[in-house]
């Protein structure tokens, strides 16, 4: 089977680690291997190091989205979609999720097809958890942007 992401070339990658726990590998990829702010298609493959509910994730997205100024009237239909996509995670398990050029976003489970999102504001949004300058985790979200070491 083909990869999502088979036409992409990777930008970056990078290991979150939290206290004495690997959490996740993560890769971004786009069509020309070089990472430009709103510029799509773009996709970003995290690889689980450890099992994780699917709970846990929704809640964690939701942490680091009001984090980041979003609104819960804006982060609320995302999700409850996302709820319903997400499955627990097994250690080894990867999630992909593919922001088209027209913004529509598609969720892949060990590249298969799980769920997508219509709401243009979305991908954006979700990537921005790893992405924007006030992210959380600013060295991983260097390495993965093709900036760091």
């Amino acid at each position: 089977m083909a990869s999502p992401v088979q036409d992409m070339q990777k930008i970056g990658e990078a290991k979150l680690e939290f206290l004495f726990w690997d959490i996740y590998n993560s890769s971004l990829y786009s069509p020309s291997g070089v990472f430009a702010k709103d510029e799509y298609p773009i996709a970003l493959n995290i690889q689980y190091l450890r099992d994780i509910e699917a709970q846990d994730l929704v809640d964690k997205t939701a942490e680091e989205w009001e984090k980041l100024g979003f609104t819960q009237e804006q982060i609320s239909p995302w999700l409850e979609k996302i709820a319903t996509i997400w499955p627990d995670i097994e250690k080894g398990d990867e999630l992909l999720l593919i922001v088209e050029a027209d913004k529509r976003s598609r969720f892949y489970h060990n590249q298969t097809l799980i769920g997508d999102m219509q709401d243009e504001t979305f991908g954006p949004s979700f990537l921005a958890i790893w992405l924007d300058e006030n992210c959380s985790f600013p060295k991983l979200r260097k390495k993965l942007i093709g900036k760091g070491s």
